[in-house]
């Protein structure tokens, strides 16, 4: 009897081993066919929330970098008036007579004749890839010889890109106004060719 009540506790033993095996077999494989596919999904979208935090941090970024060029665009389109003025997009042959006739007028001496001389040149930059194109106006006119000199002056302070290449200066033959002298100036305007 002692014997098979012992036999009967090791069978009893052996099943609970065998129930405990079994039980944690079954929570392996419930684990691995159950949770494995829900943990690699949390960690899948795990990646993608830290992938997409990283994209809207360079998206952040690249707007940023927007608005600092739309700023400094802006800042840039106010002085852009006074590169248009200096170095024009368009030959704006009126403009270019006008200014120099101006500065004439404002140093007190009289235009006798202005006049264009359109064979325009076109001038290659050291790279070869900018080019930019002129033209000549001649403007001729009279005064006091201290006004021409004022006149040159402001001419070579001008806003707009003007190249004189020749000055002459010459006495009236008129005797009855000696004090008055003529003045002759070549000058080339330049401006940025269409493109």
């Amino acid at each position: 009897m002692y014997s098979y009540i012992r036999k009967q506790g090791e069978n009893q033993k052996f099943l609970k081993y065998l129930e405990i095996g079994g039980t944690f077999t079954l929570i392996a494989i419930f684990l691995f066919f159950a949770i494995m596919p829900t943990m690699t999904t949390i960690f899948s979208l795990l990646g993608e929330i830290k992938s997409k935090e990283t994209y809207i941090d360079k998206v952040n970024t690249k707007i940023s970098n927007i608005i600092k060029a739309q700023d400094e665009y802006a800042q840039a389109q106010e002085k852009y008036s006074l590169v248009e003025e200096s170095f024009p997009s368009q030959p704006q042959y009126y403009d270019g007579a006008a200014n120099l006739a101006t500065l004439f007028r404002d140093s007190l001496l009289d235009i006798n004749q202005i006049s264009f001389n359109l064979n325009n040149s076109s001038i290659k930059s050291k790279d070869n890839d900018n080019s930019f194109e002129s033209y000549q106006v001649n403007i001729s006119g009279e005064g006091q010889y201290s006004d021409i000199i004022n006149m040159i002056k402001s001419t070579l302070n001008n806003r707009r890109l003007i190249n004189t290449s020749t000055i002459q200066i010459n006495l009236l033959e008129d005797e009855t106004e000696s004090n008055k002298v003529n003045v002759n100036l070549s000058n080339d305007l330049y401006f940025l060719p269409d493109n």
